[in-house]
């Protein structure tokens, strides 16, 4: 532990209030507001495949975590890191470590903690963050909210298809291999959306989780979803793995979001509308 999963991400300690991370029995975070808090576990062959490359797993395992706190539109704090591994293996080590600084690099995000058991092949990892002003909850869209996605489902599964076919890193296979956490997103909506969920599960059955939270239906228009590929229509919707935020908006409010959003070179497609009671799946 102390040679392969200390020192990442040290230099971002006192700026993200943590006053003492791994080397003790408990790390210590001087927390003045509120926290949240996610916890997510890959399981070999389940989450991600065996034939992977270390440093990907890694990745995919914290940016995977990270997906909730964008989807609160939270800033990113720390994170705590369980790894169970069937035998040890220095070279996965080695690049699991890189691949685990790699992502504290980017989300400026200092691991605090971690455990290294013998079992199965699998990652748990726990992330902190700091909400903004307001939290985003998926409990809160209301009837006449335009319902928008942040970008293009299928790309994870694409990635998927093509790793399994040639099992290398290039520009179809690192959606899946290396998928982008959206926190600089789910910032920048959280004082304009209702309500807003991850895409980890498909639109349709994350969408479901924001319509039973609400209590509100929603007209969807299939035909509005940007998908990486329409030959795999069924699959880029289904898939999941994408982790693009899904959220809603009241209408009068929607058009300055555009425009912020634009400013910043992000998009925001708007696939349908809130109310009903129930979904309703337009083509």
């Amino acid at each position: 532990i102390k040679k392969y999963l200390s020192g990442i991400g040290t230099s971002y300690l006192k700026s993200n209030g943590v006053d003492l991370s791994v080397g003790d029995d408990c790390a210590i975070l001087a927390a003045k507001s509120k926290l949240l808090i996610s916890t997510d576990t890959s399981i070999v062959d389940v989450h991600f495949l065996k034939s992977m490359p270390s440093d990907a797993i890694a990745y995919r395992s914290v940016a995977v975590a990270l997906s909730d706190i964008a989807a609160m539109g939270g800033n990113t704090v720390a994170f705590n890191l369980s790894l169970v591994m069937p035998y040890f293996n220095p070279g996965w080590m080695k690049a699991f470590r890189k691949g685990l600084q790699k992502i504290s690099k980017e989300f400026k995000l200092p691991l605090i903690g971690g455990d290294l058991v013998k079992g199965p092949l699998q990652v748990s990892v726990t992330v902190l963050g700091k909400p903004e002003k307001k939290i985003l909850l998926r409990s809160n869209a209301q009837p006449g909210d335009i319902l928008c996605l942040s970008g293009a489902l299928g790309f994870g599964y694409i990635g998927l298809k093509e790793y399994k076919r040639h099992g290398e890193l290039n520009i179809k296979t690192k959606p899946y291999l290396f998928p982008s956490a959206q926190i600089d997103y789910g910032r920048m909506i959280a004082s304009t959306a209702s309500s807003a969920i991850d895409i980890s599960d498909g639109i349709i059955q994350d969408l479901s989780h924001l319509i039973s939270s609400s209590g509100v239906g929603c007209n969807l228009d299939l035909d509005r979803v940007p998908l990486a590929n329409k030959n795999y229509a069924k699959q880029c919707l289904e898939f999941g793995d994408d982790y693009h935020l899904l959220f809603t908006v009241p209408p009068k409010r929607l058009l300055a979001l555009q425009v912020k959003l634009k400013s910043c070179k992000k998009k925001c497609h708007t696939i349908g509308v809130m109310g009903g009671k129930k979904l309703i799946l337009k083509n």
